[in-house]
């Protein structure tokens, strides 16, 4: 099944652990709206594919991969997402340039991953959060 365009419910299922980790019909429309309204438009900016590395996941799956308690990735609204040859940086800042609606930017140093955990939410108003993730650990704000 198709999300949009370019992103397929498949790649947001991916899951490393061996457990169950499929999408309701909830979770699939929060990842829709996130790959329309967020996912899609970095992909025409950056003119290349953007990578799911981590996409929706299951309780238990977050939980066995030491996911927050509260990840929007189990509610379907958050994506983990590289670009071949793109600094995690450079797509969070793309993200934030092209005034996205975004609830959380955090880019992830090379040492943590060099990857981008992107959010959208359509439950409330989208707080435009951007934070780093540095190599020491923890999280920075902006």
């Amino acid at each position: 099944m198709m999300l949009s365009p370019h992103f397929a419910l498949a790649e947001f299922q991916v899951t490393n652990t061996g457990l169950p980790n499929v999408a309701g019909p909830v979770a699939r429309e929060r990842l829709r709206a996130l790959c329309h309204e967020v996912l899609e438009p970095l992909r025409a900016d950056l003119g290349q594919p953007v990578w799911i590395t981590s996409g929706y996941r299951s309780q238990a799956v977050n939980d066995a991969i030491g996911g927050s308690k509260t990840s929007q990735h189990m509610q379907g609204e958050a994506a983990d997402i590289a670009v071949d040859g793109v600094p995690a940086l450079n797509i969070a800042a793309a993200i934030v340039h092209l005034g996205l609606p975004f609830d959380q930017v955090i880019w992830y140093d090379v040492e943590r991953g060099g990857h981008v955990h992107v959010s959208h939410t359509s439950r409330r108003p989208n707080r435009g959060q951007v934070l780093h993730a540095p190599a020491a650990g923890g999280y920075t704000g902006l």
